[in-house]
């Protein structure tokens, strides 16, 4: 059986982040979206545009993530993790 991580991996089409590194959005191949925000300590949150899409399950999935100039991080409830990086990494 597929971890979440490698469930999620197989869908995602592309991966973009703002130059500061502060928002992220992973594009799905259903054409959902899941945005990302870590700007602050009290500022870190992930949605999906769209309910029942593959964005939505992901963000279910999500324990925890991490947003920083090396990578986006996504940590699921199955202990499995999966990074995407820019393409300029």
């Amino acid at each position: 059986m597929k971890t979440t991580a490698q469930q999620v991996q197989t869908q995602v089409v592309r991966y973009v982040a703002n130059p500061g590194f502060t928002q992220a959005i992973l594009v799905f191949s259903d054409d959902s979206r899941l945005f990302f925000e870590h700007s602050s300590r009290t500022n870190r949150w992930a949605k999906a545009s769209a309910a029942d899409s593959m964005a939505d399950s992901c963000c279910q999935a999500i324990q925890q993530f991490r947003l920083n100039a090396k990578h986006l991080q996504l940590y699921f409830g199955d202990d499995s993790d999966l990074e995407f990086f820019t393409s300029s990494s």
